[in-house]
C-alpha cells in the first residue's frame, strides 16, 4: 500500500496545480465588459423660460443600466464653452461638476436618467452628459438651439 501511496500524492498534487493554473489561466484572459452605451435624448430647438426635459437612456450589452453612479448634465453657451481640464488636472469629479452648475440627473427605471432644465437666454447652447457606470465614463453632446 506504501507504493501506492507514494505514486497517488504525486498525482493528486499534479493534478491540483493543473487544475489550479488552468482557473488562473481563465481568469486573467477574461474579456472585457461591455461598454456603456448612452442614447442622449435632448430637443434640437426649444423656448427660451420654458421647462425643458434632458434625459438619458443608459444600456450595457443591450440591458438597462439603473444603478449608475453619477449622471450629470453639463450645459453652457455655444460661445462660452469651458476650459478642458488638463491630463495633470484629470477628468472633473462629479463635486468639481456640481460646482460648476452642472444638474445631476435622477434614475427613472428602465436605464431612463432625467433632470430638467429652464434656458434662460436664447442662443445655442450644448448640453453634455457626464455618465460614471462602474469603471467607464462617458461624455456624449448635443447642441441646443434656444429661440425667444
Amino acid at each position: 500500500m506504501n507504493g501506492q501511496v507514494r505514486w497517488f500524492m504525486p498525482f493528486i498534487i499534479l493534478t491540483l496545480l493543473i487544475v489550479g493554473c488552468s482557473e488562473q489561466k481563465q481568469s486573467q484572459s477574461g474579456e472585457m465588459p461591455e461598454m456603456i452605451r448612452v442614447k442622449l435624448m435632448v430637443p434640437d430647438k426649444v423656448s427660451i423660460k420654458k421647462n425643458v426635459a434632458l434625459q438619458i437612456q443608459l444600456t450595457q450589452g443591450g440591458q438597462p443600466v439603473n444603478d449608475a453612479d453619477h449622471v450629470q448634465f453639463q450645459i453652457w453657451n455655444e460661445q462660452d464653452e469651458p476650459e478642458a481640464p488638463s491630463l495633470e488636472q484629470g477628468m472633473m469629479s462629479s463635486e468639481e461638476l456640481e460646482a460648476k452648475g452642472a444638474i445631476t440627473a435622477k434614475s427613472a427605471g428602465e436605464g431612463l436618467y432625467e433632470a430638467s432644465y429652464t434656458f434662460e437666454q436664447s442662443g445655442v447652447y450644448i448640453v453634455q452628459v457626464h455618465v460614471t457606470a462602474g469603471a467607464m465614463h462617458t461624455m456624449p453632446r448635443t447642441k441646443v438651439t434656444v429661440e425667444e
